[in-house]
């Protein structure tokens, strides 16, 4: 069936957000309630929603199996090496981040994180100082590509080796990027949805505007699916915006432009956002009373996250990626490169998965707690296989 375009229209926010404006969208149906589709038609939607969200939810109980590399170069000693994550106050930046941090020193190599505080600026002039300090390599995590390019352009006629985590998208597409499928994390989100709420899903989407990954990979995917009329036939979604230069702000941020939503639409039911954000809007709805009436559905299964979920707060769903495994497949692109070997795709090399409550309550101790300390890791020793790639076992 071809896609319908969703009709806007446009809502004031409360007195504190005064002049912000909704994108509301209608997801089929011209608007209509889930009490006026078909049954049938609604119940065929609710099953279809529920086998594409049980692959990942079965996929977090299942082993994996090691699809990567079978040898990388033995590591120069020495490199100084700058990791530039988008902000170390998301978890979701941070844990790569360290994670790299960590490593790099096991292998004898010189890491200088340098934080890129959710602004392009920062980031450009973090990325043109570790070319002005003549850097071994340089890993950007959630950086576009294209609001850094005059300090891209100087790294790479320089000879410093570049890699992106999370980019999806790199501008020039020589620069390579360790990322999975980020458009079938945000399907599998909405699926879930979808289902849990039994095709009566009316939901806030919480769009960051600033990151590619996030517009082009979580979002767009959650909004390709529930575009569809047949897959989500008299669902209402609302869009609303947010940069990341009002992440921690008490008025404008996104924590308190959802609760403001939120009340003023009761009709709302479920909320989603990257976990940072949604660890955020969690803590707002709790202390506005909202809990008990909307669900969260986040990215990136967080420690703090998971504990939510666990606990039956109102976030109940997380996408799960091993954040950690993705940083360790950047560290090993950059040994190659320094090396003068190709970078390995590993897009098809990374699992994915998603966890709720119900989910949590399988695992077996061991792995609930490394839930719990680190978030998901995968279901596979990355660690030592990559360490063994690298002759440090």
């Amino acid at each position: 069936m071809a896609k319908k375009p969703f009709k806007p229209a446009w809502y004031k926010l409360a007195a504190a957000l005064a002049g912000a404006s909704l994108l509301l969208t209608a997801c089929g149906g011209g608007g209509s309630s889930a009490a006026e589709v078909d049954p049938q038609v609604r119940q065929a939607a609710v099953q279809k929603a529920e086998t594409g969200a049980m692959e990942l939810i079965n996929a977090a109980t299942q082993d994996n199996e090691w699809t990567g590399p079978t040898e990388s170069p033995v590591p120069k000693q020495g490199l100084n090496v700058t990791i530039i994550p988008e902000q170390m106050a998301s978890t979701g930046s941070s844990r790569p981040a360290q994670a790299i941090e960590t490593e790099a020193k096991k292998l004898g190599w010189n890491p200088k994180i340098s934080d890129g505080q959710g602004k392009p600026e920062v980031q450009l002039n973090a990325l043109n100082t570790a070319v002005d300090e003549k850097a071994d390599a340089v890993i950007l995590i959630f950086v576009d590509t294209t609001r850094v390019q005059s300090a891209l352009k100087r790294a790479i006629e320089a000879n410093i080796p570049v890699v992106t985590l999370g980019s999806l998208k790199n501008t020039p597409e020589t620069v390579p990027d360790v990322s999975f499928d980020w458009v079938r994390s945000g399907e599998a989100l909405a699926q879930y949805m979808v289902w849990k709420s039994q095709g009566d899903l009316n939901l806030l989407q919480m769009k960051n505007t600033d990151l590619y990954i996030t517009v082009n990979g979580q979002y767009k995917g959650s909004q390709e699916y529930l575009e569809q009329e047949d897959n989500c036939p008299g669902c209402n979604i609302v869009t609303k915006e947010w940069s990341l230069a009002s992440f921690e702000d008490p008025t404008t941020g996104p924590a308190a432009q959802a609760v403001a939503t939120l009340q003023s639409d009761p009709s709302l039911n479920w909320v989603s956002c990257f976990d940072s954000c949604l660890f955020r809007v969690t803590n707002s709805l709790d202390r506005a009373g909202l809990s008990d009436k909307v669900s969260g559905a986040g990215f990136d299964c967080n420690p703090e996250n998971i504990a939510i979920i666990r606990e039956g707060g109102s976030q109940k769903v997380c996408f799960a990626d091993p954040r950690e495994w993705l940083a360790y497949a950047a560290v090993d692109n950059i040994n190659r490169m320094t090396n003068g070997e190709q970078p390995f795709d590993f897009t098809k090399s990374i699992p994915i998965a998603m966890f709720d409550k119900e989910t949590l309550e399988k695992l077996p101790a061991d792995k609930s707690k490394e839930l719990e300390e680190l978030g998901w890791q995968g279901n596979y020793d990355f660690r030592a296989k990559f360490e063994e790639l690298w002759g440090l076992k």
